[in-house]
């Protein structure tokens, strides 16, 4: 929903839809791949928002599992999604961006049976990338604001199908949502 920029970028928003694959390659190391559609909003202080539409976005990622007995689990993860949106015209001057998001966290859940809760904490950066005919700039998120903390849970519906539901405060202010099949 928003993420705030350096300086006079003010802030940004993305609304992303991905396929993504994980394989697990040991019961305690998975690779993550994803392809989708996204979009970027971006704000600039003193400005009106900037709308580029959805087009490919990226990412990839690992996930490692540190702990684990029958109800409890911890796992480290490391994710980078790269959202290419269309270009756009402000008058007559081609706008370009880019958005980067460079994530690692750590999420500790319960399983209960009927749900899964989860919460943990990640640190977080992205990098919005600029670009007006020659002229590009690379922006970061606000560093007073790259700790952030993730809730979520997981719902069976049946032994190898789920929904995901995910929230992050602090260093964002994201919700997530996903079907999810184990083959």
């Amino acid at each position: 929903f928003k993420r705030y920029l350096e300086d006079e970028y003010g802030k940004v928003r993305s609304f992303q839809n991905f396929f993504l694959i994980s394989y697990g390659v040991y019961d305690w190391l998975s690779i993550d791949l994803k392809g989708g559609a996204c979009n970027i909003k971006q704000h600039p202080l003193g400005s009106d928002e900037v709308d580029y539409k959805s087009n490919f976005a990226g990412g990839y990622g690992f996930r490692l599992r540190l702990y684990d007995n029958s109800k409890i689990k911890t796992v480290f993860g490391f994710q980078h999604i790269s959202v290419h949106p269309k270009s756009t015209h402000l008058g007559t001057v081609k706008n370009q961006s880019i958005l980067d998001d460079w994530q690692i966290s750590l999420l500790a859940s319960y399983d209960f049976k009927k749900i899964t809760p989860y919460l943990g904490t990640r640190w977080s950066r992205i990098d919005y990338i600029h670009k007006v005919l020659d002229n590009r700039k690379r922006k970061m998120s606000d560093l007073t604001k790259s700790i952030g903390f993730i809730f979520g849970l997981d719902l069976p519906i049946t032994e190898k199908t789920w929904i995901n539901l995910e929230g992050s405060i602090f260093d964002s202010e994201a919700f997530a949502f996903s079907l999810n099949f184990s083959f």
